[in-house]
């Protein structure tokens, strides 16, 4: 691949993409364990789960899409404004689904009796949104990969290269370290060498 500036900054959105899919996975399994009665709810990892999505995807990863991916974009063309009204739209409430998420694990590690089944339909209906939402932006950057010029590709692949994926970025923070060990555990084979490239296959 042409390491230039465009490829550089679709490259790391994916990237991001990819991140966001795998905890959401890792979240499902956990809730399917519990809810199959083959293991107890492990709230700790939930929380970092839920953590980190609000934290990188919905207040870092998400607010970049809007402010470079999506203004340079509108700048270039009118052409993409109803896809990106749908995006930008999606962005807000997502951030809404998260703290609902949120609220639905504090139910549940308190003892409500229906905290499992709404916790584990949110976080379904969350999952599946997300992943056609990212599935229709990445057809979109298919589209738009020569309407935008490259300066502005440039501005868009500094600005993603600041991120530091607190999970799964080279400074992975300390608070997700149980979350990345049972993200690798959980993982398809894969995906264990991408995680612990170290080890490979």
């Amino acid at each position: 691949m042409d390491l230039n500036a465009r490829n550089i900054a679709v490259a790391t959105i994916k990237q991001e993409h990819r991140s966001l899919a795998r905890v959401l996975q890792t979240l499902q399994a956990l809730l399917n364990r519990v809810e199959s009665s083959y293991g107890s709810p492990e709230f700790g990892l939930l929380s970092a789960a839920l953590y980190y999505i609000d934290d990188f995807q919905e207040r870092c990863h998400h607010p970049k899409e809007d402010e470079y991916l999506f203004k340079a974009l509108r700048a270039a063309t009118v052409e993409f404004n109803g896809e990106l009204d749908a995006f930008e739209a999606g962005h807000m409430s997502s951030v809404h689904a998260v703290s609902q998420l949120h609220r639905y694990l504090v139910h549940y590690q308190g003892g409500s009796a229906t905290g499992l089944d709404l916790l584990k339909a949110g976080v379904d209906t969350y999952a599946a949104q997300m992943m056609e939402h990212m599935r229709q932006e990445e057809a979109l950057l298919e589209l738009c990969a020569d309407v935008i010029g490259e300066s502005e590709w440039a501005r868009i692949a500094a600005a993603f290269d600041e991120n530091d994926d607190p999970l799964f970025g080279s400074n992975r923070r300390e608070e997700f370290g149980r979350l990345y060990h049972r993200l690798a555990l959980l993982a398809p084979r894969k995906l264990k060498a991408a995680l612990h490239p170290d080890k490979g296959q």
